[in-house]
């Protein structure tokens, strides 16, 4: 068995919400509820609230493979996001 001793040299924090669309994408061999950051290292930031946010996740997943907004609304209500009217 071997021990080791490892230094951090630097290390970057990003709220998720604020890095920019064209670095985030919906890859759907991911699995449901899985985003990929393009590349890390060098990322936009880009200031949007919470909603704003989520608007744009939900605008990414249903431009992905045709999934359209039919597939975005089977999903929301299979994991209760929306709440249907009674």
């Amino acid at each position: 068995m071997t021990n080791g001793v490892m230094e951090v040299m630097s290390c970057s924090v990003y709220d998720l919400k604020f890095i920019a669309a064209n670095d985030i994408s919906y890859n759907p061999a991911l699995g449901t509820g899985q985003i990929q950051i393009r590349d890390i290292h060098y990322v936009d930031l880009v200031s949007r609230t919470a909603w704003e946010f989520c608007q744009m996740l939900d605008a990414k997943f249903m431009r992905s493979r045709s999934r359209g907004e039919v597939g975005w609304l089977i999903m929301a209500k299979k994991y209760g996001w929306v709440k249907e009217s009674e």
